[in-house]
């Protein structure tokens, strides 16, 4: 997926990236709500550590976008596994301070 162009702190350029977002919704509306995925392994508590690609990789759950998929270059890589998606939002959930409905 295609992150440029960037303002700040923001990760850029043509990564990889965690799709949050249902098939329906992202079908529907032509967006995808997606977090990076980075090499630049930093230890932060929103990082979230993938097993499954060539290089060692983490997610940066703190960075959740939502994207137009098809101006985006999105294209399918490959599944994440099994718990990534649920470490990703127990690491999302505290940050937009929902963490007292759980």
């Amino acid at each position: 997926m295609d992150f440029e162009p960037t303002k700040g702190k923001e990760i850029g350029k043509y990564r990889l990236a965690l799709i949050l977002s249902s098939r329906d919704y992202n079908n529907t509306t032509g967006l995808v709500i997606c977090c990076p995925i980075s090499t630049s392994i930093r230890g932060g508590i929103t990082e979230v550590k993938l097993n499954n690609l060539d290089e060692p990789s983490v997610v940066a759950a703190s960075i959740i976008q939502t994207l137009s998929w098809k101006e985006r270059k999105v294209k399918f890589i490959v599944e994440a596994e099994l718990n990534v998606m649920d470490n990703v939002l127990f690491r999302i959930i505290p940050l937009i301070g929902a963490d007292e409905l759980f």
